[in-house]
């Protein structure tokens, strides 16, 4: 599917099944160094972690969002003047050597530790006195150490301008999250079929997973509980032996990612039958998926979106958070904080960041309740002028699988 974006004053086509369009990337870089020029920033250092450590990691949607760069295993650092072209360093040479491939960016740097500083620093503007960071917090004491010496704690804390500009997301961005979603969806239609295959759960999983990464994603990580009576997120193999059978409650959680944009869904069935439990359950997280859809619309507050998805506080009952804010990051990192973690203190307060259109989040409302069951109903919601708009389409009542 390609479609026309208007990322710059030319049109540019996007194929959400392939990169980035480089045209894309060059006018975010631009933008940003217009900014640093307004602030009087000489550079901006941006750390990112690779895909591999996926939803641990919210720096890694920096380096996607600006240069579409993923480094898998290894750390990155953008080294972007405020004039002039940008520049890498990475921690994986083979990385290095495929960075050198792509040519766009030119001086690209290997280094592991504090020989990753070492380059950072190399690659400054010489003379460079007011510096910008971004992704600080991720970044390893080795590296940190390295860059502190060398005067980086008097570097500027840039993150919240990042985080203001990918929190809206322009129509490129929204076209591979559609197609993230889509591909969500298809995992989806394959659940049934493979929990009648007679394999075991975690081989379900394998199979599911390869799904995702035979459409093009270079991520895909899901958790898959199947039992009589679920009880939490099942994600590793040595918890998910087991076979499916006729009478099991089933919730699966997709996770992937679409060249650098996250896709997050989840759904609740039953294998033959359901159970009044369940049902129960189910009718209780379903009226708090539909409140949060309901209450995300443009100026509203986000906090009480997340509210909205969070049950009253009883005696062996868990929920994880009831949303996030969804990106180049699996929590991006303006929206998410404003939904609960419950068994972190339970309801945020009212708070006043407002939902604007362009915003995408994961609605995910959950309940757990031991030796009883459990429902989620998880969401790609993207904020519109006239309201909330699914990205996610596959049917979100209770499945008979």
């Amino acid at each position: 599917m390609t479609m026309q974006v208007q990322p710059t004053d030319a049109a540019v086509s996007c194929d959400p099944t392939r990169p980035v369009p480089r045209a894309v990337l060059e006018a975010r870089l631009a933008s940003l160094q217009a900014w640093m020029v307004e602030r009087g920033l000489q550079a901006l250092v941006v750390f990112g972690h690779g895909s591999a450590l996926a939803m641990a990691t919210r720096s890694h949607g920096n380096l996607r969002y600006l240069l579409d760069w993923d480094a898998e295993y290894a750390q990155s650092v953008l080294v972007l003047p405020a004039q002039g072209v940008p520049s890498l360093a990475v921690g994986n040479v083979f990385s290095v050597m495929r960075a050198r491939e792509e040519a766009w960016i030119s001086d690209v740097r290997f280094g592991k530790g504090p020989g990753l500083a070492k380059e950072v620093l190399a690659l400054l503007p010489s003379g460079a006195s007011r510096v910008g960071i971004v992704g600080r917090e991720e970044i390893p004491m080795a590296v940190w150490d390295e860059l502190a010496n060398a005067g980086a704690s008097g570097w500027i804390d840039c993150s919240p301008e990042l985080a203001r500009r990918r929190a809206t997301k322009d129509a490129v961005e929204v076209a591979y999250h559609r197609e993230a979603g889509r591909i969500c969806d298809e995992i989806f239609e394959r659940l049934g079929p493979a929990l009648h295959t007679g394999k075991a759960v975690f081989q379900i999983q394998a199979e599911l997973e390869h799904h995702a990464r035979s459409r093009g994603c270079e991520l895909c990580k899901t958790w898959l509980t199947v039992a009589p009576v679920p009880d939490r997120c099942r994600y590793s193999r040595d918890e998910n032996y087991n076979v499916p059978r006729e009478g099991d409650q089933v919730l699966l959680g997709i996770m992937l990612i679409l060249h650098g944009h996250w896709g997050h869904a989840i759904r609740t069935g039953a294998i033959g039958r359901s159970t009044p439990d369940a049902e129960r359950i189910f009718s209780r997280v379903a009226a708090m998926h539909a409140a949060m859809f309901d209450s995300l619309r443009p100026n509203a507050e986000i906090s009480a979106v997340g509210n909205a998805g969070v049950a009253p506080a009883e005696e062996g009952v868990f929920q994880f958070r009831s949303g996030h804010a969804l990106g180049h990051s699996y929590e991006d990192p303006a929206g998410t904080s404003d939904f609960p973690q419950p068994y972190e203190g339970g309801r945020v307060a009212g708070k006043p960041a407002l939902a604007q259109a362009g915003m995408l989040f994961e609605l995910h409302p959950n309940l757990f309740i031991e030796n009883v069951g459990a429902a989620s109903i998880g969401d790609m919601v993207l904020v519109t002028e006239q309201g909330a708009e699914y990205l996610t389409t596959f049917p979100r009542h209770l499945l008979i699988l």
